[in-house]
């Protein structure tokens, strides 16, 4: 492949312009050099039928064209080099097309695929907030589009809560994914409903008449956020999920009319801001995860050491956040805190929805006002009922399983994001990138792995000995004071967080773990942080810093190249 270069060929009238990059700032490379170069050619002599007398007003005329030619070549020159200077690299931005993730792994039984169909629609279901306040029975079908639905078909919101529906917070780009955009006002008609936008803006707060403040950070359309509070008023450590929202005010609960305000009050945001006080997590996606959670640490382990030497030389160590319980790698979550999915599974019912649970069975908030006097708890659980009076049978198979259990399975059999075909840009990013010990490009796959296997032997045969190409180490990392949280999780101190997997990044809207940009390229270049940004040397610098250092050392180019790469995923 030709570098990039601005130059004239053979020192002729001939010259030539290779671009990488579209006028728009865009990449446009799709292998076709010829597509790719801008071509200011001129003949290295005039047309033999431009024939003037000499000593003659022609050779006057003869002498402008010569100078208009030589004219055309610089300013095709200028423009050129302004070009690469004012139009250099970019995100290319969310790619469009198909979903390319949301269905099940390939190879599942029937019983498996109807069991995933199951957690799909549990994983869809609008929750009401008691037993007998939701619009029908529970667990039964609405009809409605579930990005769109209004009617309630499940049970159990807490009286503090993040979101009311698991898929509104994995929306994007299909159920399952990371955060995205909802209609705001769903229950309106088609014709007078509102753009998309963050779901956290006004679709949730304001449900059912809910008078819930939206906290400043939820920006209309900036990211679904989490809120963890760095310390408690006595200056111990917190980390813990502060929910945003409360059911004060919902007009589909008779059973809590005590409930108000002033016994149940939002947190104070606006002061935890001002005091440097709150961090923000926005939501992973959930694809591949299955094949994740099948991953052994052995694997895990061996794919970090043969590594270890250019590690070395880069400043990269990376270690695994661990179970206190029986020492093996936990995972899943932003800083690998999370053991299994089953353990994901019940703790996000519980911590975003208020959902209690088998394995969460005390509810965030039991103020008694706020709950009901018929409130059971746990509330989600599996289900023993004689008919279906309540809910579905408990010689019903699909619906024994808890919502929480039955969105374990979802996960679980969800498959992995499938990349689209690599442009010839995309081919080069991804050498750039780095593929193995091999071909270490600029080091980026020194810790987003390209591919792991699962274990050999599974009882889902679907989902044993087959390659998860999730460029993740699944390992935590140092990332500075620029990227820091001070939230301390296992083994994951304040500044250290899991590897986060790529793929599926080309339809992601928001990056880094607070969603604080929505360009790849400045979440790329945020992973570089010395330990002196925070002013008290409090952490490390970057484990990334000499990776990202050679980064920004290639060409606009090369850059693009690795940008495409990523938008590819």
């Amino acid at each position: 492949m030709r570098d990039r270069h601005i130059g004239s060929r053979h020192l002729g009238l001939q010259t030539f312009i290779p671009l990488s990059t579209s006028i728009s700032g865009h990449n446009s490379f799709d292998g076709n050099m010829a597509q790719q170069e801008v071509l200011f050619a001129q003949p290295r002599s005039l047309p033999r039928k431009w024939k003037f007398p000499l000593n003659s007003i022609g050779e006057i005329i003869r002498k402008m064209v010569r100078k208009l030619i030589r004219a055309t070549q610089t300013a095709a020159f200028v423009v050129a080099a302004f070009a690469s200077i004012c139009f250099g690299q970019q995100d290319p931005g969310v790619r469009g097309g198909a979903p390319n993730a949301g269905n099940s792994v390939p190879g599942l039984t029937t019983n498996q695929l109807q069991m995933f169909a199951e957690g799909r629609f549990r994983a869809t279901e609008l929750e009401a907030t008691c037993d007998g306040c939701s619009d029908i029975l529970p667990g039964t079908p609405t009809g409605q589009d579930p990005l769109l639905q209004t009617i309630t078909n499940s049970a159990g919101l807490g009286a503090r809560f993040n979101a009311d529906q698991c898929s509104a917070c994995h929306s994007q780009p299909a159920i399952g994914g990371s955060g995205g955009f909802l209609v705001p006002n769903p229950e309106a008609l088609p014709s007078q409903q509102r753009p998309p936008e963050n779901p956290m803006f006004d679709l949730i707060p304001h449900r059912r008449g809910a008078t819930n403040q939206v906290p400043s950070f939820i920006k209309q359309f900036g990211p679904i956020r989490e809120a963890r509070f760095i310390r408690k008023p006595d200056g111990t450590p917190d980390g813990g999920v502060h929910q945003l929202f409360t059911i004060v005010g919902r007009s589909d609960d008779s059973t809590i009319p005590g409930c108000n305000s002033t016994v149940l009050p939002q947190p104070d945001f606006e002061t935890q801001l001002r005091n440097h006080n709150i961090s923000f997590r926005i939501p992973l996606q959930m694809f591949g995860l299955g094949l994740i959670d099948t991953i052994q640490d052995i694997e895990i382990l061996s794919r970090h050491d043969a590594t270890a030497g250019l590690r070395a030389r880069l400043g990269i160590t990376g270690i695994p956040n661990r179970s206190a319980n029986d020492g093996t790698i936990t995972r899943f979550g932003w800083k690998a805190q999370n053991k299994s999915l089953t353990m994901f599974s019940g703790e996000a019912y519980n911590v975003e929805m208020g959902v209690t649970n088998e394995l969460f069975p005390q509810a965030v908030e039991e103020l008694p006002a706020c709950n009901g006097p018929n409130k059971n708890h746990p509330n989600d659980v599996t289900r023993m009922d004689a008919d279906d009076s309540r809910n579905a049978g408990f010689d019903n198979p699909l619906h024994e399983l808890a919502d929480w259990m039955q969105f374990t399975l979802f996960m679980r059999f969800l498959d992995g994001p499938q990349p689209v075909a690599f442009s010839a840009s995309a081919r080069r990013g991804r050498r750039l990138f780095g593929t193995d010990v091999n071909n270490p490009g600029v080091g980026c796959f020194l810790c987003h792995t390209p591919t792991m296997q699962t274990a050999a032997a599974t009882e889902i045969e679907a989902l044993q000995n087959k390659p998860a190409n999730l460029y993740s180490d699944l390992l935590i990392h140092h990332m500075g004071p620029g990227l820091a949280d001070r939230v301390t999780q296992g083994l994951a101190q304040g500044d250290m967080f899991r590897t986060t997997p790529l793929w599926g990044i080309g339809k992601r809207i928001f990056f880094l773990h607070d969603g604080r940009t929505s360009d790849l390229q400045q979440a790329i270049l945020a992973h570089a942080s010395s330990g002196e940004d925070a002013g008290t040397g409090a952490f490390p610098p970057s484990e990334a810093n000499a990776v990202i250092a050679a980064f920004s050392s290639l060409s606009a180019m090369d850059k693009q190249a690795i940008l495409d790469f990523l938008r590819s995923l």
